[in-house]
């Protein structure tokens, strides 16, 4: 055992000098510690016969060689369900924060409404003249190399489309693959389509001019930019507990309306009338949410 000892250490400064990982062949040859440590047994029972033996064996000793043979076979037990596996994986990774490839949905022309279901990340939604819609994704993986991140990153993210009618819905798929984790998405619209958003998050939305208008069913934090000289009449229906704020004027209204929750607040509605008030945009916000909304 002593030898062991000997050579694990020398192993391990070899190891550390020349960055080498030594946690692979620890794994793979610690089994043979139970060997070495039966055959010092048994030579030392046999030399032990003698009384003039200097290594004795007593109580302590067998309480000593039982536990190290019932830790041998608990790391024998990890090492089968994977737990040595992913503790490898995670020494010899980093953690990368990675920008995933945009991907593209073509719109159809006889699409009047988009539908968006958020994903319980941050969401960040621009609006272009473009006729498609586009998303990328930031996300936080963890791997070997940047490259390997990215290739899980994308694996993982994915923009769900389907048309019904004049409508089309757009969801996202946040990832199911281990050590991937989205923290913010991207998705740029056609500025001429109605939008309805229903989130699970905060929402950063970037309207440059605004040809459509807007329903939000809001549970997280809501910012909006909008163009200076926009048209527009903004309707939000809040408690005391929500928060507005912004460069805008807010007013509020005597339209009121008891809530169901427990906080027995009372709804009403605020409103921001700019310019013609050609364009709506009509917002639900969920108690201790905040709403900003800026002109650019």
């Amino acid at each position: 055992m002593g030898l062991v000892l000997i050579g694990t250490g020398l192993g391990l400064f070899f190891a550390k000098i020349n960055n080498k990982a030594i946690f692979d062949a620890v794994v793979r040859w610690w089994p043979l510690v139970f060997v070495l440590l039966g055959l010092e047994v048994l030579v030392l029972s046999f030399w032990g016969k003698d009384n003039n033996s200097l290594v004795k064996y007593d109580i302590f000793s067998i309480f000593i060689i039982l536990l190290i043979v019932f830790c041998g076979l608990g790391f024998y037990s990890l090492e089968g369900i994977g737990v040595t596996a992913k503790i490898n994986d995670y020494l010899t990774s980093h953690e990368y924060r990675i920008r995933t490839s945009t991907s593209e949905i073509a719109v159809e022309p006889e699409v009047e409404r988009l539908v968006i279901s958020a994903p319980f990340c941050g969401l960040k939604i621009q609006t272009s003249e473009t006729n498609k819609i586009s998303s990328y994704s930031y996300a936080l993986a963890r791997a070997d190399s940047q490259e390997a991140a990215k290739n899980l990153a994308d694996k993982g993210t994915e923009l769900m489309s389907n048309t019904s009618g004049n409508t089309q819905f757009i969801s996202f798929q946040l990832p199911a693959i281990e050590n991937v984790q989205t923290t913010e998405y991207t998705i740029i619209i056609p500025q001429n389509i109605d939008v309805e958003l229903h989130n699970g998050d905060s929402v950063q939305i970037y309207t440059y001019e605004l040809d459509n208008d807007w329903k939000i069913a809001s549970s997280g934090d809501l910012q909006i930019f909008i163009p200076r000289q926009a048209d527009l009449t903004i309707r939000a229906l809040v408690d005391e507990s929500n928060t507005l704020g912004g460069s805008v004027t807010w007013e509020g209204t005597e339209t009121t309306e008891e809530t169901d929750d427990s906080s027995n607040n009372a709804k009403k509605v605020v409103q921001v009338e700019l310019g013609n008030e050609t364009q709506s945009m009509d917002i639900a916000l969920d108690s201790g949410s905040s709403i900003l909304v800026n002109q650019l």
